[in-house]
């Protein structure tokens, strides 16, 4: 490996800039050099590591195959340092990254961070909702730990899921054996990230609710299938946490009433005894006391 003080940085910056416009006259833009300017480090940096980075045409020119790896890990690598000088600049404790499932994310925790925020408003809350490896360093995670896995050292309880079958208030009519009987014959909604949710309420209810006769409509993600079961498209099982507000303002019945279920909501804190850190996991404790218990 070659001396980092060796390494090319300005011609570094100008393909990573070309990559990700496209253009060599927008990356020269945006750079503030001539289009000639550009195209020499973009030649600089071929003859650098010893492979073309675009091929074509002059005018037109597009990324090889290598040259789209590489435009990628240096746009990751200068975002990273734009991140380190942001946190150098603002202070450490002025950002805070929290990363949870995006339907938590959706449903509960965005609709209730303006109370956090309000309280610590120098604190930057960024929220990550994927699976891929975060860019930054996550301060804190709030995970599901699913039935018989234990909880980790490091992580705490937070609370225990409770589930239930939702439906539109339009098959609301009549008694509640009424409104029961009506949710039997409705199409069943499912979730692609949660495929055996049905199973697990036959299990909680020691009823059999596998009937293979009904249809069946799946979605990708949780706040799909619940904006599904909104739309009267079918009866689903939500958690207690993410429809609380749509039951409890009518938009969604649950004639079955909700029951615990075996997933718990933990946090995970990545560098414990940071006050940030402390400050929203004790804001995070308070709110989901708050929180109201699901009632038939």
């Amino acid at each position: 490996m070659r001396n980092r003080k060796n390494l090319p940085v300005a011609a570094m910056r100008a393909f990573e800039a070309a990559a990700r416009h496209g253009k060599l006259t927008a990356a020269a833009e945006e750079l503030a050099v001539t289009h000639g300017a550009i195209s020499r480090h973009v030649s600089h940096l071929e003859a650098f590591i010893g492979t073309p980075l675009f091929e074509g045409a002059r005018n037109r020119p597009t990324l090889t195959a290598e040259g789209r790896v590489f435009g990628f890990a240096l746009t990751a690598a200068f975002d990273q340092i734009e991140d380190a000088l942001r946190i150098i600049a603002r202070g450490d404790d002025s950002i805070l990254d929290v990363a949870c499932l995006s339907t938590f994310a959706m449903r509960w925790l965005i609709p209730r961070l303006h109370d956090f925020t309000a309280k610590y408003p120098h604190y930057d809350v960024r929220i990550a909702t994927d699976d891929r490896p975060p860019r930054t360093q996550i301060d804190i995670q709030i995970l599901v730990v699913p039935p018989d896995a234990p909880i980790l050292d490091n992580c705490s309880l937070l609370f225990r899921e409770q589930l239930g079958i939702i439906v539109a208030p339009s098959v609301e009519k009549g008694e509640l054996d009424c409104v029961r009987a009506d949710v039997v014959k409705l199409p069943r909604l499912e979730t692609r990230t949660r495929p055996h949710v049905w199973r697990e309420w036959s299990r909680l209810t020691s009823e059999d609710w596998l009937d293979t006769a009904r249809a069946t409509r799946t979605f990708d993600h949780y706040h799909l299938t619940i904006e599904a079961a909104l739309s009267g498209l079918g009866a689903a099982i939500a958690p207690w946490h993410l429809v609380a507000r749509d039951v409890a303002c009518g938009r969604l019945v649950a004639p079955y009433g909700f029951l615990d279920s075996d997933y718990r909501y933990v946090v995970k804190v990545e560098r414990p005894g940071r006050r940030k850190t402390e400050h929203f996991v004790g804001w995070l404790r308070e709110a989901i006391a708050a929180f109201p218990a699901p009632t038939l």
